[in-house]
């Protein structure tokens, strides 16, 4: 038997809301009705409805306060939601969707027009959950493939370097013994490292990146100025060298990896949250580093575009990315593994892509021949 789907309709007219209840009810949806947005809320949070429609103008909180609300709640951040509106001047629809919403209907509308509108959101969930199972289908494949692999390795260094400590550490010397327990170390980082990191990004994708029709879903806003004074700071540079695999380099000053990090990013204001960005920053710069040659610089710049947005690139000397790993820079995408041997799953650009998406922003790849190859984030000016 299927499941009976449920519809909130918030609308201080008894007339729109009716109208609205009994197309929805001869659709085959169960029916919920609030006359502001205050109560839509408390009835949202408290019933979980599959489907929103939501008047812009009421009383208590109006369709803009609703919906901002509502897409910083966990339970509805990806409910679809269709804004219904009187005004039909393009600053009002614009606003109607920026706040959040999927789509919008102006009144009056008859009852064929409302169905087409439902039915439209009904579709656009269908293709993104379509869409999010072809990609988990992608990722459990690219686990199998990869995953194994940084778990089994530093394992076995690890069980390895004891079994010999255990069974035949009279036969070496204090040095050798430092040796030994420098590689234990590093390969217990190392696991420590991937096994964080599957954490973090099965937290990420469990989260959501965006809604079901890619409206973002968080809505901070950064001080460029701050970040530059952050990136600048000792501590950005002991968060890059955590991230960067063992690489028997002793870096000092600016140097990560064996590379010299340069820093300038333009003054301004963008739509991303600072710890959202600022882990994007960290692994596109380490991400950099890991494929650069020796001793070439890793460049962070940051500048305006056009006047409502905003470029972060990341620009690095080192292989090309070839163009199957650019249409599949997904989860743990690895570039050219056979060819050039690297630590990690690849996860990192993956989790910037979600990052990005979340907070209304891009990753994109302007270069990628390697002279330099280029990572940017293309950001909304606030």
């Amino acid at each position: 038997m299927a499941m009976v789907r449920t519809a909130l309709v918030i609308e201080d007219s008894r007339t729109m809301r009716t109208l609205a209840c009994q197309v929805l009810k001869q659709h085959g949806y169960k029916t919920l009705e609030a006359e502001n947005g205050q109560t839509g809320l408390e009835i949202a949070l408290d019933k979980h409805p599959d489907l929103i429609l939501c008047d812009i103008h009421m009383p208590v909180v109006d369709g803009y306060g609703f919906v901002a609300q509502a897409r910083q709640q966990d339970d509805l951040h990806a409910v679809p939601i269709l804004m219904l509106t009187a005004r039909t001047d393009r600053e009002s629809l614009r606003r109607a969707m920026s706040s959040g919403a999927d789509d919008y209907l102006t009144k009056p509308f008859t009852p064929e027009e409302l169905l087409v509108a439902v039915r439209g959101l009904e579709h656009k969930r269908t293709r993104q959950e379509l869409t999010t199972q072809k990609s988990m289908n992608q990722l459990r494949g690219a686990i199998l493939a990869t995953v194994p692999h940084e778990l089994r390795t530093p394992l076995t260094t690890i069980l390895g370097m004891s079994q010999l400590l255990v069974h035949r550490r009279k036969n070496y010397n204090e040095a050798r013994l430092d040796d030994m327990l420098g590689s234990i170390h590093d390969a217990a980082s190392r696991l420590s490292r991937t096994i964080t990191r599957m954490m973090e990004w099965s937290e990420l994708t469990a989260q959501g990146a965006c809604g079901p029709s890619g409206t973002p879903t968080h809505h901070g806003v950064t001080d460029l100025a701050e970040l530059q004074q952050r990136l600048e700071s000792s501590d950005f540079l002991t968060e890059l060298r955590t991230a960067m695999p063992p690489s028997g380099v002793a870096d000092e000053g600016e140097l990560v990896g064996g590379h010299p990090v340069r820093v300038k990013l333009a003054p301004g204001r963008v739509q991303v949250e600072a710890q959202d960005l600022r882990r994007m920053v960290i692994e596109l710069v380490s991400n950099a580093a890991k494929f650069s040659m020796p001793g070439t610089p890793v460049g962070l710049t940051g500048k305006v575009l056009n006047g409502t947005h905003y470029a972060i690139e990341v620009a690095n000397l080192g292989p090309a990315l070839p163009p199957e790993f650019l249409r599949q820079i997904g989860a743990l995408s690895q570039v050219n593994r056979d060819r050039h041997e690297q630590q990690g799953t690849g996860l990192g650009l993956s989790m910037v892509t979600l990052w990005a998406r979340r907070n209304g922003a891009q990753l994109q790849w302007p270069r990628s021949d390697g002279q330099p190859t280029i990572a940017r984030l293309l950001l909304k000016l606030a």
